[in-house]
């Protein structure tokens, strides 16, 4: 009886010793498995910035080229209404030293 309660004793011991190592197994898989969901969770979180960063790029260049192709508009408007201005007054100017020289 004694020898039946002891080896009963040890059935249980040795099943929850084999309990233990696979609830340690399943312990490391989730481990791991977190481990990798994360990393691939930091692997998508870098592509989305990367992508929106690319994005706010090119859409700060096409507003630049935006920028810049009015300004050039603009410089020409104001260098063209020189130019017609100094037209002008280049007779009057030309008049001018005329009859400066002929005084």
């Amino acid at each position: 009886m004694i020898e039946d309660t002891i080896r009963a004793v040890k059935d249980a011991e040795a099943q929850a010793e084999g309990i233990i190592a696979d609830a340690k197994k399943q312990a490391d898989q989730i481990a791991k498995d977190a481990d990798a969901k994360a990393a691939q969770v930091l692997e998508d979180a870098k592509a989305a910035a990367k992508q929106a960063a690319e994005e706010v790029m090119e859409q700060a260049r096409s507003a630049g080229e935006v920028k810049l192709k009015t300004a050039d508009s603009e410089a020409a408007k104001e260098v063209a209404s020189l130019k017609s201005a100094a037209a002008s007054r280049q007779s009057a100017a030309v008049q001018a030293v005329i009859d400066e020289l002929l005084n």
